[in-house]
C-alpha cells in the first residue's frame, strides 16, 4: 500500500509489454483514492487537514493523468508492435509476391518471343511438308511414267535414262535397283549392261551383294541351256557354231558380263566386313582374282568357279560344297582346306598336266601341284 495515496502498487507483468487491463484497474483505484481524500478533507476538523487532503488528492489525480497517458502510449506501442509482427510474418510472402511479379514482368516478353517462334516454326514446317508432298507427288508421277517407258521402249537407252533419277531415291531406290536387275538379267547388249550395272549396283557393298548374287543366278539360269548346246565334250570346249543368232547373242553377252560380276563380288568379300558368309550356291564366277578371300561358312553348293585365282584363299571352313565345279581353277593354291573338301575337289576337279589354269591361263607343273597338295595335307587336323 502506498503510504501517501493509499493505492496498492500494480502487479508486475510477465510480458515485456505492461498489462493494459491492470493499468486501467490501477487508474480506477487512483481516482477512487483521490475522491476518498477529498471526502475526508470535507469532513476534516481543520484547515491544515483539508489542505493536506487536497494536496494528496491533486497528486493522486496527477498520477492518474500520467497513468492514462502511459496507457495511451502503451496502446500505441502495442499497435505498432502488432503491425511490426504482421509485417515480419508477411515479409516472405511479400518477397515471393514481388519476385513473382518481377518474373512475370521478365517472362512476358520471353513468352511472346517463344510463341512467335513456335508460330514461325509451325508455319515453316507446314510449308516444307507441303513442298515435300508436292515433290513426292511429282516423283510418284515420274516413277509411273518411267516404268511405262522402260516397259514399252524397244530401245534400252531410254530405259536407263528414265531409271537413273530413282536409283538414289530413298523411296524408290530399292525398286529401281530391282528393275535394273531385271533389265540386266534379260538383256543381250554388253554396252547396256556396263552402263546400267555401273550406276545401279556399283560400287558393290555388303548391302547390295545379295542383289548382285541374285543377278548372277538369273543370268546362269538363262545361259545354261545355251552352254549345254554349245559344249563339245570330246574337245572339252565350246562350239558357238551350234548356236542360232539369238543364242549366240546371249552367249557373247554372258561371256562379257560374268567376269565383271565376279570382280565385284570378289572385291566385296575382300574389303567389306559382312554380317555373315554369303550364299554363293548355284552361281557362276569366272576369270576373277579372289586371292586371299575367306570362304569359311560360304555355301558353294552347285557353284561354278571357273578359271579363278584362289591363291591363299581360306577353304577350311567350307562345309557346303556338293556339286561345286572348280575346273581350270588351281584350287590347291589355297591357304587352307578341310579333308572332305580336299578329297571332293581331287575327284571332281583334278589336276591335269598341260592344262592352263586361272584368269592368266598359267600352265602348272605336276611338281608344283604335288608340293601344294603336300602343304595342304600337312595342315589337316
Amino acid at each position: 500500500m502506498d503510504t501517501q495515496t493509499g493505492v496498492p502498487p500494480a502487479a508486475p507483468s510477465d510480458s515485456s509489454t505492461p498489462d493494459l487491463d491492470a493499468i486501467s484497474v490501477q487508474m480506477k483505484q487512483v481516482r477512487a483514492a483521490a475522491s476518498s481524500l477529498l471526502d475526508r478533507a470535507k469532513e476534516g476538523s481543520s484547515v491544515g487537514d483539508l489542505a493536506a487532503a487536497v494536496e494528496k488528492a491533486a497528486e493522486a489525480l496527477k498520477m492518474a493523468a500520467e497513468t492514462e497517458k502511459t496507457r495511451s502510449e502503451l496502446v500505441k506501442l502495442g499497435t505498432e508492435i502488432a503491425n511490426l509482427q504482421y509485417e515480419h510474418e508477411t515479409a516472405p510472402k511479400r518477397a515471393r509476391s514481388e519476385r513473382l511479379r518481377d518474373y512475370v514482368a521478365l517472362l512476358t516478353p520471353l513468352v511472346t518471343i517463344v510463341t512467335l517462334a513456335a508460330t514461325l516454326v509451325a508455319q515453316n514446317w507446314q510449308f516444307l511438308r507441303s513442298e515435300r508432298d508436292k515433290r513426292e507427288d511429282a516423283m510418284d508421277a515420274q516413277w509411273q511414267e518411267s516404268v511405262k517407258t522402260i516397259s514399252a521402249s524397244g530401245a534400252l537407252s531410254p530405259g536407263i535414262i528414265a531409271l537413273q533419277p530413282f536409283l538414289r531415291s530413298p523411296k524408290y531406290g530399292d525398286q529401281a535397283r530391282e528393275v535394273a536387275v531385271n533389265l540386266l538379267a534379260n538383256s543381250s547388249d554388253p554396252g547396256f549392261f556396263m552402263s546400267l550395272f555401273g550406276v545401279a549396283l556399283v560400287p558393290a557393298t555388303g548391302a547390295n551383294l545379295d542383289r548382285i548374287i541374285r543377278l548372277d543366278r538369273a543370268l546362269l539360269a538363262r545361259v545354261d541351256p545355251v552352254w549345254t548346246k554349245t559344249w563339245d565334250a570330246k574337245k572339252e570346249r565350246d562350239d558357238p557354231t551350234k548356236l542360232n543368232q539369238g543364242e549366240l547373242a546371249t552367249y557373247n553377252y554372258m561371256d562379257s558380263v560374268f567376269p565383271v560380276i565376279t570382280s565385284e563380288v570378289g572385291s566385296v568379300m575382300k574389303t567389306h566386313l559382312l554380317a555373315g558368309p554369303p550364299d554363293l550356291s548355284a552361281t557362276f564366277f569366272t576369270s576373277g582374282d579372289w586371292q586371299g578371300v575367306n570362304l569359311s561358312g560360304v555355301n558353294l553348293g552347285n557353284a561354278r568357279l571357273i578359271w579363278m585365282n584362289l591363291q591363299d584363299a581360306e577353304l577350311e571352313g567350307v562345309t557346303q560344297f556338293s556339286g561345286v565345279d572348280m575346273r581350270w581353277t588351281a584350287w590347291w593354291e589355297a591357304k587352307s582346306i578341310n579333308r572332305p573338301f580336299l578329297d571332293y575337289l581331287k575327284g571332281t576337279s583334278p589336276f591335269r598336266l598341260g592344262r592352263t589354269y586361272g584368269p592368266r591361263n598359267i600352265v602348272i607343273k605336276e611338281s608344283e601341284y604335288d608340293s601344294a597338295i603336300g602343304r595342304l595335307t600337312s595342315q589337316l587336323k
